[in-house]
């Protein structure tokens, strides 16, 4: 999937330090750092509620009004410096953090009666630069693949413009910590 309006890097780089893992490389072996959900956090929650089957409609009426993770649940994993800052509430997170997001979709019916299964749907992470990378939107450098799909990242107006309304908390969310499965 490619986002309008997106600024992607000119190189891939690297994080923190230069033997570090390149952005490339984290969107395959990010299984490897953190867990940091025990279980999948469904995004959100008020379809997988409706307790029958999910129409495309639905979600892409979802997606319109709660953004590209509509009728999904995450898992989510981080590096050792991004989970002790989560834990240690340290605001902001120190450079070099890596935050990534698997995300599964939940399926859901089409129009002509056939089935799209559930399944990992995509990958989408931030790893936090030195100071100046990105100063508005908190010297984060997104990145997202979805399915087989091209990987992007940088600045990605699609994730700056939502991680934007969590600049209190340095662009990172962390409200899955606080949910349940319904």
């Amino acid at each position: 999937m490619v986002f309008a309006g997106c600024e992607k890097s000119a190189a891939p780089e690297t994080v923190g330090e230069p033997d570090s893992p390149r952005i490339s490389e984290l969107a395959v072996t990010y299984t490897n750092l953190v867990l940091m959900t025990q279980e999948e956090v469904f995004v959100n929650p008020e379809l997988a509620r409706l307790c029958r089957g999910i129409y495309q409609e639905e979600v892409e009426a979802a997606r319109t009004q709660f953004g590209p993770h509509a009728n999904t649940s995450i898992r989510v994993f981080m590096n050792p410096p991004a989970a002790d800052a989560l834990k240690s509430n340290l605001i902001p997170y120190p450079v070099g953090s890596v935050i990534v997001k698997q995300k599964m979709s939940l399926g859901y019916q089409r129009s002509d009666g056939t089935d799209v299964g559930a399944g990992t749907a995509g990958v989408g992470g931030m790893v936090k630069r030195r100071p100046g990378y990105d100063p508005t939107h908190g010297d984060w450098e997104y990145f997202y693949e979805e399915g087989k799909g091209p990987l992007e990242s940088g600045r990605l107006s699609t994730c700056v413009t939502c991680h934007s309304s969590a600049r209190d908390r340095d662009h990172v969310f962390g409200t899955w910590r606080h949910r349940s499965s319904p």
